[in-house]
């Protein structure tokens, strides 16, 4: 699998359930939020998902949680 990702950044959903346990990338913030919308429709327990942003800057990669106040964002936008 190749993923090509924009402005050297990239996301990566994390669901935590013991039964899944896996993870899922994504090249753009609306991607990812939408697949988690339809997964939280299933399961609203926030604790067992998390979403990253990877980026890669001068070399080095910087990982950060994408607070819920930017997937709400997200959300409103998508409403």
């Amino acid at each position: 699998m190749r993923l090509e990702v924009k402005e050297n950044i990239f996301y990566i959903l994390v669901d935590k359930h013991e039964e899944n346990n896996q993870m899922s990338l994504f090249d753009d913030l609306s991607s990812s939020v939408k697949v988690l919308k339809e997964t939280m429709k299933k399961e609203l327990n926030a604790n067992k998902f998390e979403l990253m942003s990877v980026e890669y800057d001068e070399e080095q990669f910087k990982i950060k949680t994408v607070p819920w106040s930017i997937i709400a964002l997200e959300l409103i936008k998508e409403a």
